[in-house]
């Protein structure tokens, strides 16, 4: 939302920018029309690339990030992206309700994770778990236990493997889960600091001002 809200911004004083020069142009360096409008654009043009630069790094100042960071990350978020398709294609084979509602979970509490970050890049480094080890594992192990569901193979050491696929993700769950509690924990320590602010305000405010007894 913060990104469209930046981008209207940006074309509005483009926009405004472009009108003020071409005018400047005209009437006040006596320039063609077409001069004035070829200066008025390219005064549009630079503004709005300034204005992108101007607010990229305060998006980046805002984060405690640098380009370098800043690009590494997106990289990752773009690849993240892509295993989340793979995982939501796997769901759409899944056969089973109990394996339905394994991988939706699975693909929910990812998700979470992955709109957080991007949204405040700067959260990544306390998700790198998930993102390089976590969300291959779930990718994975959810698109080969859907193709081997889909063979409907009659063979006691197949549904052993399939048995033992649930247990794992099963474990996913709860290892996502904790990736999403840290990535969340600043958050929750804060809350828990407004609280009690909030409780000690409401105490105080109780001994200086006691109800009245009816």
């Amino acid at each position: 939302m913060k990104s469209i809200l930046n981008f209207f911004l940006r074309s509005f004083i483009a926009v405004n920018i472009t009108i003020i020069i071409g005018l400047v142009a005209f009437f006040g360096f006596d320039a063609t029309i077409w001069i004035s409008l070829f200066i008025g654009i390219l005064g549009g043009i630079i503004s709005n690339y300034f204005l992108k630069w101007r607010f990229h790094q305060r998006f980046l100042k805002e984060n405690q990030l640098s380009s370098k960071d800043y690009i590494y990350i997106k990289n990752n978020l773009k690849e993240a992206h892509l295993k989340i398709k793979r995982l939501n294609k796997a769901l759409l084979g899944v056969r089973s309700i109990h394996s339905a509602r394994q991988l939706s979970k699975l693909n929910r509490i990812a998700s979470k994770i992955y709109l957080i970050v991007k949204k405040e890049p700067r959260r990544f480094y306390q998700s790198e778990r998930f993102f390089f080890y976590h969300l291959d594992s779930i990718v994975e192990l959810s698109e080969q236990y859907v193709f081997l569901t889909k063979q409907q193979i009659n063979d006691p050491q197949v549904r052993r493997s399939l048995s033992d696929a649930e247990q794992t993700l099963d474990n996913l769950i709860k290892s996502t889960n904790d990736d999403l509690l840290l990535l969340l924990s600043n958050d929750i320590n804060q809350l828990n600091l407004e609280l009690d602010v909030a409780k000690q305000t409401i105490t105080r405010e109780n001994n200086f001002f006691p109800k009245e007894r009816s």
